[in-house]
């Protein structure tokens, strides 16, 4: 995935636009995490270290429903994220309260050298989520060379991420590069033997992921609702686990899949169960096959445990994306906790090479130890998404593959 980046790019007097992916967890007004904001901060400081003439950054917040200037919402206006950029960048930012037209262009002119201003939502606009070349025209207007620094969109064919390269040079921040650097370490020049451990409640949405996996890895584990319904396929009994019965047959193709293949599948032989999914449960470690009919898988078992931590020792690089049991709950939130710590400490011993990505395994990560703390024990943490997993897919990205034009 060669692609043009901004680490040769001269923006001294140039006017940039960034792309940027500012849509941050809100709860009545308040930012609850800035990781996103933490990621692009380098991109921003390396560009205003340039003296750039100005520098736009478009970005969106949630999904609105009303689609005309005049109808925008404060609920999802970009405002009090400008705000918070302002303080963790060290650098004042002009907001505008439109992302075009003829005013902002104006205020764009009068602004001194290296000013730094924040677009409002471009998903207000109706020709951002349809890709319309008339509103990507007028987005490029505002500048000379284009900065995408927002991996987690750029599975969208959106304006913003897309159609505005059509009209302006266009680069890879560095928040960007890392992401398609990490894809590349755990599936193009992967270190070897390299091993992913996926979960997920359901194997439907992950069968992409997982016939692309068994013909990149070496060895792929596999836990969760997504392990239950491929045990349940092969005949196990699986009592009130999570199970798709109606993708039984979808399993059986990743079983066969795995036959062939060169990669190892690993499947749980023991599982922690129990009557009820609540709380400090009373639960029981029992054998694959014999799990009770009243009884559900809850977290891997301690056999399962030592068999993962032994093909890890022996690995150099892992990808990881899912927690293996149903980690809100404190009884069963073990086996993903000890897979994060076991990950982290060979990544800090340097024996292995860590890549981890979704919601979910960063909310284990931040259960076995705070995460900002954490991040030096991985190599790469994925906030991408739905970009990340669509990569790992072995798709092809809309906002990647519009970067591949500017290498000459």
């Amino acid at each position: 995935m060669t692609i043009a980046t901004i680490n040769n790019v001269i923006f001294q007097d140039k006017r940039v636009i960034v792309r940027l992916d500012l849509n941050l967890p809100l709860h009545n007004g308040r930012i609850i995490d800035t990781t996103r904001i933490e990621r692009i901060l380098p991109t921003l400081k390396k560009i205003l270290s340039s003296n750039p003439r100005y520098v736009v950054i478009l970005s969106h917040l949630g999904r609105p429903k009303l689609k005309t200037p005049k109808e925008f919402s404060n609920k999802d206006s970009l405002r009090p994220i400008a705000e918070a950029l302002q303080k963790l960048l060290g650098h004042s930012i002009i907001f505008s309260k439109a992302a075009i037209g003829v005013e902002l262009k104006t205020a764009l002119e009068a602004t001194p050298n290296c000013s730094v201003i924040m677009a409002e939502n471009v998903r207000f606009y109706s020709g951002e989520e349809a890709n319309d070349a008339n509103f990507s025209k007028t987005l490029a207007s505002l500048g000379d060379i284009f900065v995408n620094d927002a991996f987690s969109c750029s599975h969208r064919a959106h304006s913003s991420v897309v159609g505005i390269t059509q009209y302006l040079d266009s680069f890879a921040g560095l928040s960007f590069e890392a992401e398609v650097t990490a894809i590349e370490t755990c599936l193009e020049k992967p270190e070897r033997p390299v091993i992913g451990i996926v979960a997920g409640s359901k194997v439907s949405t992950k069968i992409d992921l997982l016939l692309n996996l068994l013909n990149k890895l070496d060895y792929l584990f596999l836990g969760g609702g997504i392990a239950n319904t491929l045990l349940c396929a092969m005949g196990h009994k699986m009592g009130g686990s999570l199970v798709e019965n109606d993708r039984l047959g979808i399993a059986e193709t990743i079983l066969q899949k795995a036959k062939t293949s060169k990669c190892q599948l690993i499947l749980p032989t023991d599982a922690i169960v129990s009557n009820k999914l609540i709380p400090n449960a009373a639960t029981q470690i029992v054998d694959i096959g014999k799990i009770e009919l009243e009884q559900a898988m809850y977290d891997i078992g301690p056999k399962t445990l030592q068999k993962l931590i032994n093909t890890l020792e022996i690995c150099k690089t892992v990808l990881w994306n899912g927690p293996v049991g149903v980690y809100e709950v404190p009884p069963f939130a073990n086996g993903s906790i000890e897979i994060a710590k076991k990950i982290a400490a060979l990544t800090e011993a340097q024996k292995i090479k860590s890549i981890v990505g979704g919601g979910d395994t960063l909310a284990v990560i931040s259960m076995a130890k705070n995460i900002k703390e954490a991040k030096p024990n991985f190599s790469y943490i994925s906030t991408a998404g739905g970009a990340f997993l669509e990569c790992l897919e072995g798709k092809s990205l809309p906002g990647v593959e519009a970067l591949k034009k500017n290498i000459k």
